[in-house]
């Protein structure tokens, strides 16, 4: 159903892939109109095919009440149409690879095609809006969003630049609330919001005992889950994300430093070139589509083999 009292029903999502299609999902399964754009019409099929598998597991939770099939996948409209996917937008959502030059374009294209009225975000965990805004006309309309996984939890990390004005601030958190997210807002500008920032210090730690042989990402993980009562490690929630896109957000840090500790280790180029991506290859710290971590003898077993 459509949330009443809330401007921001229209949303384009710009990018098919993980985080994209997850967005997509969660918004029309709140009952906004979406519209899925993507130059692949391989990658709007594999959104299309994962948005199944998450209205199944929703029905066998029983929890179609509020959230029925049909009216969820009519609200979806996946196209290779930059045009069409932003008619009529009133919340644009940028998911494209985690590179600025390929941002700033894509911002640009959207801010030269997208109504007035739009208001423009990306779901970039590492590059601030005002960089990747630099060439669009409506500053006032951009900051940042980063989303965890949609389809899963509620949390939204949310970051305004200097020029986000008081009425996007007011819509964007309406937005959000309105779909059930919890947003958690970094009020000034800087580079990895504040969560992601300390999310990314720990990130940086945890390759550099791995990749320097100080301890198995097997065991790291399930310290850290016996320590802290999580489901999974940070070595499975990088395979989640994508090692691809671990490597490239590390690269952002290092752009803007310059530092050569802020390089991702050669041992993780190497699994990236090699196409060991995580999740959505089959192979990264873990082996899927069952991994260890999900057996339940795995988190008091003896010291990991190999």
């Amino acid at each position: 159903m459509l949330m009443e009292g809330n401007v921001l029903l229209n949303v384009a999502i710009v990018g098919s892939g993980t985080q994209g299609s997850m967005l997509a999902y969660r918004s029309a399964a709140f009952g906004r109109r979406v519209r899925v754009y993507d130059l692949s019409r391989a990658s709007l099929d594999a959104a299309q095919a994962k948005l199944e598998v998450w209205l199944k597991e929703r029905a066998l939770a029983e929890r179609f009440d509020a959230f029925d099939a049909d009216a969820v996948r009519a609200r979806i409209l996946y196209t290779a149409d930059l045009g069409e996917a932003l008619e009529d937008a009133d919340l644009v959502i940028e998911n494209v690879p985690e590179v600025l030059a390929l941002k700033q374009e894509v911002w640009a294209g959207i801010d030269a095609l997208a109504p007035e009225k739009t208001l423009l975000t990306t779901n970039s965990s590492s590059l601030k809006s005002s960089d990747i805004g630099r060439d669009v006309g409506r500053k006032d309309k951009t900051f940042n969003l980063n989303f965890m996984t949609p389809t899963k939890d509620d949390l939204v990390e949310v970051m305004w630049n200097k020029e986000t004005s008081e009425d996007t601030k007011r819509k964007i958190l309406a937005f959000l609330r309105a779909q059930e997210n919890v947003p958690i807002v970094t009020e000034k500008e800087i580079k990895g919001f504040s969560l992601n920032r300390v999310w990314r210090a720990m990130k940086k730690e945890c390759l550099r005992l791995w990749s320097e042989g100080y301890i198995s990402p097997d065991d790291f993980d399930r310290a850290f889950i016996l320590e802290w009562g999580t489901d999974y490690g940070p070595f499975a929630l990088m395979d989640i994300v994508g090692l691809d896109i671990v490597r490239q957000i590390e690269l952002t840090y290092y752009d803007e430093s310059g530092d050569p500790s802020d390089l991702p280790p050669k041992k993780l180029d190497e699994w990236v070139e090699q196409g060991r991506l995580g999740v959505k290859s089959g192979q990264g710290f873990y082996t899927y589509p069952h991994p260890a971590y999900e057996d339940p003898q795995w988190l008091r077993k003896g010291r990991a083999e190999g």
